[in-house]
């Protein structure tokens, strides 16, 4: 099987449940070839994950490593344009509008990712035109076959129009290739990229 370094990985933090600070995590990630760093720290107060966030974006300077802050409404996106962000992770449901307003914030370049647990949720993530989509969950919790997991997998990626589809939920180094494999455009997780089995994803098997 030919290497998947060319999918696209996306690292979401979780400072409380890594072995070693997050900014040697954040180097570590950068240096490593990362695409996408998602800051989701949900119990810092706005103060506190501004700070966090110019600390990450010091990290990855110089670096083609993209900083995405999970915010929960687009008002936010303001905190995260402080900070230096290349842009955003709405959480919760996707809604009609919500990119638009924060590229008023940001501007047209900045990136906007949302979560979808359904091919309704691409659905709305299409006609907002997000730049990419977190599908979960794919191996872990709810994933039925038709709804979630590889085949929920398979008719997101096929439904998002050309957007990136990332996979999330349960994804290893051993089961991404079929992520790959369902049309993923790229990985992402807290676990897998708390150690280092991310690491051996661009080697060929």
């Amino acid at each position: 099987m030919c290497s998947i370094r060319r999918m696209q990985l996306c690292a979401i933090t979780d400072r409380k449940q890594a072995a070693q600070s997050l900014l040697s995590l954040v180097e570590g990630w950068s240096n490593g070839g990362v695409h996408f760093i998602q800051l989701r720290e949900k119990d810092l107060d706005p103060p506190a994950l501004e700070s966090l966030a110019r600390k990450v974006r010091e990290k990855i300077e110089g670096s083609p490593t993209k900083l995405l802050v999970n915010i929960s409404t687009p008002a936010s996106a303001s905190l995260a344009l402080a900070a230096g962000a290349h842009g955003v992770h709405l959480a919760g449901q996707p809604r009609a509008g919500a990119a638009g307003n924060v590229r008023r914030f940001f501007g047209e370049e900045a990136i906007v990712s949302v979560p979808c647990h359904s091919l309704e949720d691409v659905a709305v993530a299409v006609e907002e035109k997000v730049d990419m989509i977190l599908f979960s969950p794919v191996f872990e919790k709810l994933a039925t076959s038709l709804t979630h997991g590889l085949e929920g997998l398979r008719r997101a990626s096929a439904a998002a129009d050309g957007i990136p589809v990332f996979a999330l939920g349960g994804v290893t180094s051993s089961n991404a290739p079929a992520c790959e494999a369902a049309g993923a455009a790229g990985i992402a997780g807290i676990r897998l990229f708390a150690g280092d089995d991310w690491r051996g994803l661009g080697t060929a098997k």
